[in-house]
Parts: C-alpha cells; sequence; structure tokens
C-alpha cells in the first residue's frame, strides 16, 4: 500500500513538474516584460481618437474663418444678358405712273448683350466684420486649448498608472522569486518522502507554502494585466504581446 501511494506520487510529481515548466515560461515573459519610456507613451496619446476628433473640429472652424472672411463677395451680383436674332424687314416705294412700284425685302443680323453689377452693402454686417472673423478665431483656440488640456489630464493618468504597473512588477518579481524558491522546496520535500527520508506532514508544509506562493503570484499577474491593459487605452501603445 505504501509503495502504491508513493508511485501515484511520482506519477503526480511529474505531471506537477511538466504544468509548472509551462507555468513558468509565461511567468518569465511577463517578468522579463519592460514598460517602455514614459515620453514614448505621452507622444503615442497624441495619436488617440479624442485628439483626431479636436483636430477635426479645429478644421471645420478653419473652413469656417475662410467663409466669413469671404463673405463680402456676396455684397456684389454681376447680371448679364445676351440676345441673338435675325430681323427682316419689307420697304415699299412708288415711283409715279412711269415706274414700277418697288418692294424689298431685307434681313439683318441683330445682336443683344446687357452687362451689369450691383452693389448692395448691408453696414451692419460691413462693421461687424472684425468682431465676427475674431470670434471665428477664438473657436479655433478654444479647441487647440481642450486638446492641450486634455492631452494634459491624459498625461496624469498615464503617470499614476504607469507608477502603478512599474510596482506591480516589483511585486511580481519578488512574488515570482518566492515561487520558484517554495517550488524547490517541494521538490526537494517529495523526493525525501518518496527516499523515506521525509515526513507526510514536512511534504504538506511544503505543499502548503507552494500553493500559496502560487495563489499570491496569480493575483500579482491578474492586477498587473489589468494595470497594463488601463495604460495601452490611456496612451494608445501596445505594451503586452
Amino acid at each position: 500500500m505504501y509503495r502504491l501511494i508513493r508511485t501515484l506520487l511520482v506519477i503526480a510529481t511529474l505531471l506537477s513538474f511538466v504544468s509548472s515548466v509551462k507555468g513558468q515560461v509565461q511567468d518569465e515573459e511577463l517578468v522579463k516584460l519592460e514598460l517602455p519610456p514614459i515620453e514614448v507613451l505621452f507622444e503615442s496619446a497624441r495619436n488617440s481618437a479624442m485628439v483626431e476628433f479636436y483636430n477635426l473640429r479645429q478644421e471645420g472652424e478653419e473652413l469656417v474663418l475662410k467663409t466669413e472672411r469671404r463673405r463680402w463677395l456676396s455684397y456684389i451680383s454681376i447680371q448679364g444678358s445676351y440676345q441673338y436674332g435675325i430681323m427682316g424687314i419689307n420697304s415699299y416705294y412708288d415711283g409715279g405712273i412711269e415706274m414700277a412700284p418697288v418692294y424689298q425685302y431685307t434681313v439683318n443680323d441683330q445682336l443683344w448683350y446687357n452687362i451689369g453689377a450691383t452693389l448692395r452693402v448691408p453696414l451692419d454686417q460691413v462693421f461687424d466684420r472684425k468682431n465676427r472673423i475674431r470670434r471665428q478665431k477664438l473657436k479655433i483656440d478654444e479647441t487647440l486649448k481642450e486638446r492641450d488640456l486634455w492631452h494634459d489630464e491624459q498625461k496624469m493618468k498615464i503617470v499614476e498608472q504607469y507608477a502603478k504597473a512599474k510596482q506591480m512588477f516589483n511585486v511580481l518579481r519578488f512574488v515570482y522569486d518566492l515561487v520558484i524558491e517554495t517550488q524547490s522546496y517541494f521538490e526537494i520535500a517529495q523526493k525525501d518522502f518518496i527516499a523515506g527520508r521525509g515526513t507526510s506532514q514536512e511534504l504538506s508544509v511544503a505543499r502548503g507554502q507552494l500553493s500559496q506562493s502560487q495563489v499570491q503570484l496569480e493575483n500579482v499577474k491578474a492586477e498587473l494585466t489589468i494595470a497594463l491593459y488601463k495604460l495601452e487605452i490611456l496612451s494608445n501603445y501596445k505594451i503586452m504581446n
């Protein structure tokens, strides 16, 4: 019976070892992950959808400004007309008794055209033109200020999330080393128990320490993953593969 238990324990140890190796490979990739310089994240945030929205609004306001500057053209209207036709004239000449009457039909081309311009100046719009242009320029400046303010607020959020991710990386490396240490201790306890040099109580203690460190590692990985995803969203920069 005791030999059967040891055999099952060996099989369980091998399966646990394979699973732990796969998990350690993934953990090592996360531990070795390096955050980009924070300036890179600041610059990448300028390519976000919100900045694009402000740029489009600025472009629209500038088009309105161009229209406002050309509004004076509406004060002038130009008219023109053009006509072409053929005019026929019948004429009659009576030379008296000795001469026969003469009938004559004359055809002439006729061309008529007329060009004119009208100037209508609304004085209220003329005197307010400078103010309208100024107001439109202020709208453009307001859009640019809103964009810069949004980017500054985004940078503050990036700083906070960046610091949190840095802290979580330090915790991850500490807990990862702890897992490696408890894993080694557990493997030694397993070998000692199989060889008859250790007790089941020692093995149970080693397994409990390993399980506790693995739970801590998973919790830290989850918090770090959330922090990194938030940082990606804030900065519009891909960090994790």
